[in-house]
């Protein structure tokens, strides 16, 4: 077995320019490694077996950070589904969000491009030049790949989560650095396996660090300490509403209150079947359109703060039980009370509210962000792209942990009426009503590696309660 492997791209470079001698080659065979972002999942039908891992770091649940190797440099990048691009801020960086990073030096296996890379965000900037490099994560090692090295970043807040970076993990069709220069990471992390094993899966940890067994990251194999039976994984196709795939969308259907159905507005996105929800780690919250989440609020029937800084808020102590109905066939997740009630965002007795507004989203309808995503096994599979989910909340067992953390129900206001089910796994049946950044580049600026960014992707925080929304950009 090969201790590190090499990976090649099974589409090679389109001749652009000096691009085409950078043909990444390949050694060895291999099976399913284990990579943990916190720790390490994977997708299809294979089994996890014992592979080397790898450290999913989570801050303060703001933000999930993964160690990658870069010409022989460690660094923390933002593990990131809501972008495609792999950037890290370089030693020629000397503003203030670079002050306390690591930085990355041109290494001995380092290719200029003489291209310049720019990422405009509403919030922050990020300007540099191409280069290729080798880029290790765990056991894998890809030669000649192709990422932006920072000398500018503005407004990112990188210090305040001690990464140096982004590993966008999307699709490409939303990628700032077009195809003409190399293909993305991901798709060059999966390239080498069959086809049907082309894929990443995850679990989000809940404890802050890097040592909760519960996160996971794997490639081309399942965690079966979360999924012991990989037939429970629902897999739904991700819906392409333009050219190319370019985000890791779903149908959102409604939402469901204590057990309640709750519809939401028509999609805004053109060419959208339905309301389009995006699976973004990068993001802390549950985004969503302002109409809808007010009526999200107004139907908890207790007393809500809306606080021109923060958001919705609401007292900490008190537990809902709410539903989000994905895909077709329609299948309902679980939020944990203790997600919807966020403790990230405590501000004495009140919670920042996991689930907020925003109308600015331009990659879909909604953001599900770690909020959710905490609370579902997820599989991403390159090709074709689909999306495989599996719920993890358990109503009864979440409501009961949430009682001994927070402590009793403020007076006047009760928790959602959990019945205990005769089943064990009754919960996790569903029917249809049991109970960043963004960027989109245009033809002109992706041959110019010029790119603009506006509304999803990556959005990571300052460790303070005002400061999420802001590092969101959008």
């Amino acid at each position: 077995a090969c201790a590190r492997r090499t990976i090649m791209p099974l589409r090679r470079l389109k001749p652009v320019a000096a691009f085409w001698a950078l043909i990444p080659l390949v050694s060895c065979s291999f099976s399913g490694f284990r990579i943990p972002l916190a720790r390490v999942p994977s997708l299809s039908p294979r089994l996890t077996q014992s592979v080397p891992q790898i450290k999913l770091g989570n801050v303060q649940q703001y933000t999930y950070v993964l160690p990658v190797g870069i010409g022989n440099q460690l660094f923390n990048l933002v593990f990131d589904t809501g972008s495609s691009d792999l950037w890290v801020a370089s030693h020629n960086c000397t503003n203030e969000d670079c002050r306390a990073v690591s930085l990355y030096d041109l290494s001995p296996t380092s290719v200029g491009t003489g291209l310049p890379f720019r990422l405009d965000y509403l919030t922050g900037q990020v300007s540099g030049q191409l280069i290729f490099d080798t880029v290790d994560l765990g056991p894998y090692s890809i030669q000649s790949q192709i990422l932006a090295i920072a000398d500018r970043t503005a407004d990112l807040g990188l210090e305040s989560t001690s990464t140096s970076g982004i590993l966008g993990m999307g699709l490409m069709g939303s990628a700032s650095i077009p195809d003409t220069a190399g293909q993305p990471f991901p798709v060059n992390l999966v390239s080498p396996f069959p086809e049907d094993e082309q894929y990443f899966a995850f679990h989000l940890s809940r404890q802050s660090g890097s040592d909760d067994p519960q996160a996971s990251f794997t490639v081309s194999s399942i965690d079966t300490d979360l999924v012991s039976d990989p037939s429970r994984i629902t897999v739904f196709p991700v819906i392409q509403t333009g050219r190319q795939y370019d985000y890791w969308k779903l149908c959102i259907l409604h939402f469901t209150i204590n057990g309640h159905p709750l519809s939401i507005s028509s999609s805004r996105v053109p060419g959208a079947p339905c309301p389009m929800a995006v699976l973004d780690t990068g993001t802390t919250l549950f985004l969503g359109p302002s109409a809808d989440v007010d009526a999200i609020y107004r139907s908890l029937n207790i007393s809500v703060r809306k606080d021109p800084d923060v958001g919705y808020q609401i007292p900490c102590t008190f537990a809902v039980l709410i539903g989000v109905v994905l895909g077709n066939p329609a299948q309902e997740y679980i939020i944990d009370p203790a997600d919807m009630a966020w403790n990230g965002g405590s501000d004495d007795e009140w919670c920042t509210g996991g689930i907020q507004a925003n109308d600015n989203v331009n990659s879909g309808d909604w953001l599900l962000g770690d909020v959710f995503l905490r609370n579902a096994y997820v599989v991403h599979y390159m090709r074709p792209p689909r999306i495989g989910l599996v719920g993890l909340t358990d109503p009864v067992a979440s409501m009961k942990a949430f009682r001994v953390e927070r402590g009793p129900a403020p007076d006047g206001e009760a928790d959602s009426d959990v019945m205990e089910s005769e089943e064990e796994d009754a919960w996790n049946s569903t029917t249809a009503y049991v109970k960043r950044w963004q960027h989109r580049a245009s033809s002109e600026t992706a041959l110019m590696f010029g790119v603009f960014a506006g509304g999803a992707g990556f959005v990571m925080g300052g460790l303070s309660v005002v400061g999420w929304r802001a590092w969101r950009g959008v």
